[in-house]
């Protein structure tokens, strides 16, 4: 997830529970422990070459072992600088902070360390994208409506102008995601405009928004904030059963035909959206399916290289056994150009349906006829 989504997160679990008692110190120490994890990508500066960002983010600041060391060394930061004595309750206050960010890291699909130093195995829940700007309104939206009714005066002025920044920021989505390919139904920003719209004005009726607490509004959004999560891992297991179902065309009654591993994973922009991929020893078949459509997901199979002197000498480089370790499922394809030979490295997760030859995340090795290595390294998109 996005780190400014991790923020909004933080603020809100700590507005929900916390800060009427503590103030806004729990505030500030739970959002700050929040978005702590993503500290790491300042590692990128000392990075040796392009892909060690891959083995280090969401590693071990991302490690639920390492969370209570990262939260103790915060806690006593934060009371010798505020020349405070409370450092267990401010390291509580970081690691509720640190765990919010690891669980919405673990319900996308990109993979988290959470056991590192012990392990460096990669988790991954499948159930949103590593962006999902759903969630991120679902997590704002509380926050802003507890701010707008919390001066009679200035409720409707206010009300206005979150709901005209909220627009906004849908019709800018919008315009992300079909640069993206990834274009949104005509009806989809209107409609969320319109909710919004709904939500921010529900509260005025017989002025019971002013009688609330900020507390009141932050816990509906931790609620309101389930649910999604809750939609999205029933969206995920119906996603999974139809993926499950294809796959059952490489068994026959007496023995499985090669399927060796399959995911569902989330294709924004929707919730519908979703990617299937089952592989096999002679490569990998991805699918696109919308779980409101009854239509069967339609496959293209992705066959793997036949294994060469110049498959074998990329895949002993250092760079792309790092490559074929971060990718989800990573297909890898061969041609010969004159007198050098290309090997070219994808994650079909990220791949483009629409321009495969130009996908992001795609690792080239290139080798002279003796098999030797002129070049390799990351394209970019």
């Amino acid at each position: 997830m996005d780190t400014i989504t991790h923020g909004i997160t933080g603020s809100l679990v700590a507005k929900a529970f916390l800060s009427e008692r503590h103030g806004r110190i729990a505030t500030m120490a739970v959002t700050l422990g929040a978005v702590f994890p993503d500290s790491d990508t300042f590692a990128r500066f000392f990075y040796s070459n392009e892909l060690a960002g891959l083995e280090n983010h969401r590693g071990v600041t991302h490690s639920l072992l390492a969370l209570p060391v990262f939260a103790l060394l915060l806690g006593v930061l934060s009371c010798l600088l505020a020349r405070q004595k409370k450092w267990l309750l401010f390291t509580c206050f970081y690691g509720i902070g640190i765990a919010s960010h690891i669980v919405l890291d673990l319900i996308t699909s990109y993979g988290t360390m959470i056991w590192t130093p012990a392990s460096n195995a990669r988790a991954a829940w499948d159930m949103t994208f590593i962006l999902d700007f759903v969630l991120t309104t679902v997590v704002f939206l509380p926050q802003l409506t507890a701010w707008v009714y919390s001066e009679r005066p200035r409720a409707w002025r206010r009300g206005l102008e979150v709901w005209v920044f909220l627009s906004l920021a849908g019709v800018g989505i919008a315009q992300f995601a079909a640069a993206m390919r990834m274009p949104l139904s005509v009806w989809t920003v209107p409609a969320a405009s319109v909710l919004v719209g709904v939500l921010l004005v529900m509260p005025s009726l017989q002025g019971r928004g002013f009688r609330w607490r900020r507390s009141r509004y932050c816990r509906a959004g931790v609620a309101g904030v389930a649910v999604y999560l809750g939609l999205c891992w029933v969206a995920h297991q119906a996603a999974l059963a139809r993926v499950e179902e294809f796959a059952k065309r490489f068994q026959t009654d007496d023995q499985r035909m090669g399927a060796q591993r399959l995911a569902a994973l989330p294709a924004p922009p929707s919730l519908f959206q979703w990617a299937g991929f089952v592989e096999t020893p002679q490569g990998i078949y991805r699918g696109t399916m919308d779980l409101a459509a009854s239509a069967e997901p339609s496959y293209r199979f992705y066959p793997h290289a036949e294994s060469n002197r110049y498959l074998q000498a990329a895949e002993a480089l250092a760079e792309v056994k790092t490559y074929r370790w971060f990718a989800r499922f990573p297909w890898v394809s061969y041609r010969q150009e004159g007198e050098i030979h290309v090997i070219e490295y994808r994650d079909l997760q990220f791949l483009r349906s629409s321009q495969p030859d130009n996908s992001p995340f795609t690792f080239r090795v290139l080798l002279d006829s003796e098999g030797r290595v002129l070049q390799s390294g990351l394209l970019n998109p």
